[in-house]
Parts: C-alpha cells; sequence; structure tokens
C-alpha cells in the first residue's frame, strides 16, 4: 500500500503512571513531550535522522513491523527523526512517547487503518504499560482497564484535569530500568497491604474526578509496588516527604522511577520543587525539577 503522505510529525506527551497505588493502571498525560517524525522513503530501509543508539533503531523497527502486522498493511522504508524534553528511564513514559509516535505516525502515512483504541492496544502490547499508552493517546487522567487473565489492554476511562493542578516533577541524574524495577517486586503480597492499596486507589479516583484536590492531603498510599521499588530510588521517599512538608499535596513515585512527583498547587508549586530538590542535593545527588500541569489533548498529528 502507498503512503497518503510523504511526512508527519507526532508530538506525544509523557506520563506519570501508577500515581501510587494504582499499579499498571492509573495515568495522567503532562505538558511535556518527545516528538517523532517519519519521512517516506523510496527503498525498505528504515533509517534514523542523526547517530542513535542500537536500542533505538530496533524498537522503531519492532513497531514497524508490529504495525504492518497489525494494520495488514504492507509499509515502505521511512526516515525517523527523535527529539524532546522526556527523560529516558526516569519513569515519565519516554518508551511509550516514542513507540506511540511511531504507530501513530504510520497510522497517519498509510490511511488509518487502526483506530484510537487499536493503537493504544498495540502500543501497550509492545511497551507492555497500558498506563502510559492511554495518556500518551487519550491525556488528561486515564484507568486502563486489562484483562484478568492476560493482562492485555482492553478499555480505557479518561477525565479531563484543570491547570490549577500541578504536578511537580523531580527527576535525579540517574536512571532506573522498568525491566531492572520489576525484578524487585515480590511474587505475592500480605492480604492487608492489598486492601490498604486498594481502598488508597478507590480514594485517589474519586478525588481526581470529583475535583477537591484538598482531599489528597495524606490519603495516597502504596504497599504494592513503591515500597520495593525505593531500594532502586535513594532519597526518592525523603524527597517526596519534603514536598509535602512544603505544601504539596500528595505525591508519588513516577512510574518506576526514578523521577518522583508531588501534586500541589500553583501558590505552592516553587516552594514544594526546591524543597523536594533540596532533599537529593543534600546527600550529593544532583536533580532537575519540572513544573507541569496535565495534558488534556494526548499525542498530535500534523500531516
Amino acid at each position: 500500500m502507498s503512503s497518503v503522505a510523504s511526512t508527519v510529525l507526532v508530538q506525544v506527551p509523557a506520563s506519570t503512571s501508577n500515581c501510587g497505588p494504582g499499579f499498571d493502571t492509573l495515568s495522567i498525560a503532562l505538558t511535556l513531550y518527545n516528538f517523532v517524525r517519519l519521512t517516506v522513503r523510496e527503498d525498505d530501509q528504515i533509517a534514523p535522522v542523526g547517530e542513535v543508539g542500537a536500542g533505538t533503531q530496533t524498537m522503531v523497527e519492532e513497531v514497524a513491523l508490529s504495525f504492518a502486522q497489525t494494520a495488514a498493511v504492507e509499509i515502505g522504508g521511512f526516515d525517523y527523526e527523535i527529539w524532546g524534553e522526556v527523560p529516558m528511564a526516569r519513569g515519565l513514559g519516554s518508551s511509550s512517547t516514542v513507540r506511540a509516535g511511531v504507530v501513530a505516525g504510520l497510522n497517519a502515512l498509510y490511511g488509518k487503518p487502526l483506530d484510537h483504541e487499536a493503537m493504544i492496544r498495540l502500543t501497550t502490547k509492545l511497551d507492555n504499560a497500558p498506563d502510559n499508552a492511554c495518556a500518551a493517546f487519550a491525556g488528561g487522567f486515564c484507568i486502563a482497564r486489562t484483562e484478568p487473565a492476560t493482562f492485555a489492554y482492553r478499555e480505557h476511562v479518561r477525565f479531563p484535569l484543570p491547570d490549577s493542578l500541578v504536578f511537580v516533577a523531580v527527576s535525579p541524574n540517574y536512571e532506573v530500568l522498568t525491566e531492572n524495577s520489576r525484578r524487585v517486586l515480590p511474587d505475592s503480597i500480605p492480604f492487608d497491604d492489598v486492601v490498604r492499596s486498594a481502598n488508597s486507589l478507590a480514594y485517589l479516583v474519586g478525588v481526581l474526578v470529583s475535583g477537591d484536590f484538598k482531599r489528597l492531603d495524606g490519603a495516597v498510599n502504596d504497599y504494592i509496588h513503591q515500597p520495593y521499588r525505593e531500594l532502586l530510588n535513594p532519597f526518592g521517599r525523603e524527597s517526596i516527604e519534603a514536598g509535602c512538608h512544603a505544601g504539596a499535596y500528595t505525591g508519588w513515585l513516577s512510574g518506576s522511577g526514578s523521577t518522583v512527583m508531588c501534586v500541589t498547587d500553583a501558590a505552592n508549586a516553587r516552594a514544594v520543587g526546591a524543597a523536594m530538590q533540596q532533599a537529593y542535593e543534600v546527600n550529593g545527588t544532583k536533580a532537575r525539577v519540572y513544573r507541569l500541569s496535565a495534558d488534556n489533548a494526548g499525542l498530535t498529528v500534523t500531516v
């Protein structure tokens, strides 16, 4: 099948996933972006513009092959260019932004054979992150539903969040790879910990949907993944606690880390960011602060 356009540009938002107790379920798209540009070639080569790592090349090739198989279309070669502000291996959905960008870009180039849900399903299959995939495509606050037996993505519900809600992200200068962070998780969890996390999860969703954000104070707790991943995220707990002490409503480990996230209002955002950053820097660890809001649009495609 010949392409319907010669080049396409995709803007994809970062995301904070899990949001504490919502493991592989909750995500919020953020105003931090990566960009993917695809340009059709006359041959069948998939080639980067500029230098990329072997891992990125393999990722893009895998996405292209899976897209062609899923969409049942024959695609040709293309040049690709990836750039943006989303740091890699920091728990802000970087790999999902790349995979979603390539999927959406190819879909636009080849006549949109996949609908929105099919693209999320494909990205989830490739990235093993239904929460990040939903946020990348749909924007806003997303709740992903997966199949109980296979954990495959099924559908999602989303809600917009107001600009008045500020997400202060602090990224220390060390990476945490998702595969490593999953290895530290236990095979089983005490029943009481599941109950406590389920209670926090339900309450968190209710508060975010209601808009009564002050009720988040002290209410977001997780006993499923964060206690185990803290070993890979030195000073993360201290940073979140410092942010809450400075006026944040609540905080959590973003994805699998190393970024930590605090939720606050505009009046307290600067103090929260400074306190979170200081918690790292007094321990000799450099950290970057991002002041973000929810991206309610999701990825955008320009042909």
